[in-house]
């Protein structure tokens, strides 16, 4: 006898961890390639279309997206960048409508040089989605033919767009030799961390003498600084003298000032960080340094966030059962007192199902539709959350539109009236259902049937 239980509960966690593999198969993300974009556009960096560029051009790619079906929210599509361009930013970006709702977050896959695009609970409950994309990219020079048209291809609607791009060559220019500055800075975005910019500022590369040296920097809009600044001296070979780290706040107008003491053979390096708080294409700093005997100098720099961007937007469905617009008018008639009542949900139709055989029982199958709930379903078929949770091998509340459910499990008579001369037992927890996993489910029904049968006879 206790061979036969032991052989009955293995029976059935082998069936639900069968199952259970099959399930989580079933939820994988599909992703839709290039499926739903429609067309693909070149543009330089005034916005304008052209397929007309020089080497060192930075490019933006746009492309436009149209939702011909149906897609849920987690599902995405992917589409791969041309080996003749490479990505210019790698931060991930959204793809938002007019009242700022993501509609799908872009990521960057900079190993495998694609975009992938997955979509967020906004697709869930709009129609009619649709809606564009952006990048920049650099031409990949080692994998262009400068002075002649370059055939580029980009995936589209599930096959590929060639855009014939004509491609030039930049001669540099003579030789000659850079004048040294008393003041200059540059600006660049991490490479770690898109949303940062890292500025550097060189003063008196010239090497004059300059008593009392101080340096100005005016933060232009859009950003805040990020940790300390760092001061480097260095000597009339630029090899570093000393460094300190100086603690800095901007003041009313956006600016911080430093005393260098007096330059006399030695130049300063000064470094910092800057976060942008986005929503602008451009970031200006300031640079100035004076003295007591020298006229302050200035010198400005711009660094440009080439991170992506886009917009999306969709319908929302009307509601499936929109109000009356002629509501029957009030009776003027008192209705008689009654008794007070509860209120309670009624279904006011038996939701369809299928029922099928499995074993000695008959098990209706209900398909999940758009709006239900674990616990809505519950209360539809008289039952409760816990037991359609046992009945479908499920850890969590979660489902999805179209997946199949177990609602109701009731033994056939002629099952019943055979376990009349026997001790009842408790076997009302079936192997979840699935299109991949039914003749599993009837299968492992069958054998527990003919278990029980044998334990029966055995008892008896």
């Amino acid at each position: 006898m206790k061979k036969t239980i032991f052989f009955l509960i293995g029976l059935i966690v082998f069936g639900a961890t069968l199952l259970g593999t099959g399930d989580h198969e079933a939820k994988a993300a599909t992703d839709y390639g290039s499926q739903f974009f429609t067309n693909v556009e070149l543009q330089n960096k005034n916005g304008v279309a052209t397929t007309d560029f020089k080497e060192n051009d930075r490019v933006k790619v746009v492309y436009n997206w149209d939702l011909t079906q149906t897609v849920h929210s987690g599902e995405t599509m992917t589409i791969s960048l041309p080996e003749q361009l490479k990505y210019v930013s790698f931060a991930p970006f959204l793809l938002k409508d007019n009242n700022g709702n993501a509609v799908a977050e872009a990521v960057v896959d900079p190993i495998n040089n694609k975009i992938v695009l997955t979509f967020t609970t906004f697709v869930d409950t709009h129609t009619d989605i649709k809606g564009s994309m952006f990048f920049y990219a650099d031409f990949n020079k080692n994998n262009i033919v400068t002075d002649q048209t370059n055939p580029i291809t980009f995936p589209t609607a599930g096959a590929s767009t060639t855009l014939d791009v004509m491609i030039h060559k930049v001669n540099s220019g003579g030789g000659g030799t850079v004048t040294p500055t008393v003041v200059f800075k540059q600006g660049k975005i991490d490479a770690k961390d898109s949303s940062l910019i890292n500025w550097t500022v060189t003063l008196n590369n010239a090497l004059v003498d300059i008593s009392d040296a101080y340096y100005t920097d005016v933060m232009g809009a859009g950003q805040t600084l990020v940790g300390q600044v760092k001061v480097k001296y260095r000597d009339v070979d630029k090899k570093e003298i000393s460094s300190k780290n100086e603690n800095v706040t901007l003041d009313a107008n956006r600016s911080f000032r430093l005393e260098l003491g007096n330059l006399i053979d030695k130049s300063v390096v000064i470094s910092y960080q800057t976060k942008m708080a986005g929503g602008q294409f451009s970031y200006k700093n300031t640079a100035k340094i004076g003295g007591t005997n020298i006229t302050e100098q200035s010198r400005n720099a711009t660094v440009n966030d080439y991170s992506g961007g886009g917009e999306g937007g969709g319908s929302t469905p009307p509601p499936v059962n929109p109000p009356t617009t002629n509501p029957e008018p009030p009776t003027t008639t008192p209705d008689p007192p009654t008794e007070p009542t509860d209120l309670i949900a009624v279904t006011p139709t038996e939701p369809k199902v299928t029922t099928m055989t499995d074993g000695d029982n008959e098990v209706q199958i209900y398909v999940v539709k758009k709006g239900d709930t674990l616990p809505s379903i519950a209360t539809k078929f008289e039952t409760t959350v816990q037991q359609l949770k046992k009945w479908n091998n499920l850890t969590t509340n979660e489902i999805k539109v179209g997946q199949k459910l177990i609602v109701k499990v009731t033994p056939k008579k002629a099952a019943v009236q055979e376990a009349n001369s026997a001790t009842p037992t408790s076997m009302t927890t079936l192997p979840a259902t699935g299109d991949k996993n039914s003749g599993l489910a009837e299968l492992i029904g069958a054998l527990l049937v003919a278990t029980s049968a044998g334990f029966l006879i055995r008892k008896n």
